[in-house]
């Protein structure tokens, strides 16, 4: 194996983009199942409408995805970045000042969801993919621990009766502020200072190398990998934003505490960041494609404890389990785009991706929300999920399948 540089920069890339990735997602993600009752009460908003912040933060991170990816090439994954963290400073100020219900939906669809989307994953993932041609799954799994996930509804929980709504959305504005000079010691490429790629030479790049072609965006369309994919995807994740938006007064309606919801939550985020270690060591060993399937099939199972009758004991061994596998999602999906399509158009065909889950993305909480609504409960919302986990990993598994037939033909091919 081809090992770095005596002064290779990319461990100080990954540390960069592990603390822009935690600062992108945590505190929106973390902090917005304390809020909700907040929300809520100060704005007079339904569950249902509540619960489409998320939804629309994540609908404008997968419209601008193709966007973010051209900015890459074009504005470099420094100034992308930046601008990200501008806008998520700027959002959180707004949310602080905002008037009305509607206000507070305007402002994470048009500036808290581009801000995530220009300071957190594709930008960070494509840097991560630049620099590092081996190990991409382990070096992405720590990008992706989500450390700040863990933190942050611990954190709201205990500021809240202090500061207030107004005030604990200034605190998140200010920790947006912070990071950008940070943010400006940045390289995108290592070629740009003299460097190469950790692994450069190596087995691993030598056969991504071969296997990764140029494929016209348009093209991914007729692809039946790509588009399986893409649904595989957008039911996973879609369900991890559900979890997200209702885990916290999910649990509490059951009758367990603010603190107590805000501590599972906490603790799904926290070993998350063990999750993305090890689903982005599994991705390294076994492919992308393995995990992805192991990853939602477990998930399949686990959320059926969200809504039987058990002990507070067992919730925290549901969120243990749910937090790995929602923390090492990206991370396997990640290492199956880059192997398919190579680095050069990893931002391209991801942001691809990311604009056709958004249906699923963006409409899977406020279901989720509205099920709760009509039924009384949870039951019926927890249960369809559990199906969309069950079809996302048919979709891996016959996107692995027509994988290791390409490979077989490719070396049946090859030995003639």
């Amino acid at each position: 194996m081809s090992g770095p540089a005596p002064h290779f920069s990319g461990g100080r890339m990954v540390a960069i983009a592990f603390i822009a990735q935690n600062l992108a997602v945590g505190p929106t993600y973390g902090a917005f199942g304390p809020l909700l009752h907040e929300f809520e009460r100060t704005y007079g908003m339904s569950r249902a409408m509540v619960s489409l912040p998320l939804s629309l933060v994540v609908l404008a991170g997968g419209l601008m995805a193709p966007i973010i990816g051209a900015l890459i090439g074009r504005l470099t994954i420094r100034y992308t970045l930046m601008l990200g963290a501008v806008l998520l400073a700027a959002g959180y100020v707004a949310l602080a000042l905002a008037p009305s219900g509607i206000a507070v939906l305007a402002i994470y669809g048009l500036m808290i969801g581009p801000g995530i989307a220009m300071m957190g994953m594709l930008p960070n993932a494509t840097l991560v993919t630049n620099w590092y041609a081996e190990r991409q799954g382990v070096m992405l799994g720590i990008v992706n621990m989500p450390l700040m996930v863990m933190a942050v509804p611990l954190a709201t929980a205990w500021a809240l009766p202090y500061l207030g709504l107004k005030g604990v959305l200034i605190a998140l504005a200010a920790l947006h502020a912070a990071i950008l000079p940070l943010l400006w010691l940045v390289i995108d490429r290592p070629e740009a200072i003299g460097e190469r790629p950790y692994g450069a030479d190596g087995p691993i790049a030598a056969a991504q190398a071969a296997a990764a072609r140029p494929v016209p965006m348009l093209s991914l369309l007729a692809m039946p990998v790509f588009l399986l994919t893409v649904v595989g995807s957008g039911l996973a994740v879609g369900a991890g934003v559900t979890k997200m938006v209702h885990l916290v007064p999910l649990v509490t309606e059951r009758g367990w505490t603010l603190e107590q919801a805000a501590l599972l939550s906490a603790i799904s985020g926290g070993t998350g960041i063990a999750g993305s270690l090890l689903f982005g060591w599994l991705a390294d060993r076994f492919g992308g494609g393995a995990a992805l399937i192991l990853n939602c099939v477990v998930q399949a199972a686990v959320w059926m404890i969200l809504i039987l009758p058990v002990g507070y004991g067992v919730l925290i061994l549901d969120a243990v389990v749910i937090g790995m596998c929602g923390g090492g999602f990206i991370t396997a999906k990640s290492v199956l785009v880059n192997h398919l399509f190579g680095r050069a158009a990893f931002a391209r065909v991801m942001g691809l991706s990311g604009l056709l889950t958004v249906p699923f993305l963006f409409g899977m909480a406020p279901l989720a929300g509205w099920l709760r609504d009509v039924t009384g409960n949870y039951g019926l919302a927890v249960g369809a999920h559990m199906a969309g986990f069950a079809i996302a990993a048919a979709c891996f598994a016959l996107a692995a399948f027509a994988i290791g037939r390409e490979r077989r033909g490719a070396g049946a091919a090859e030995a003639v």
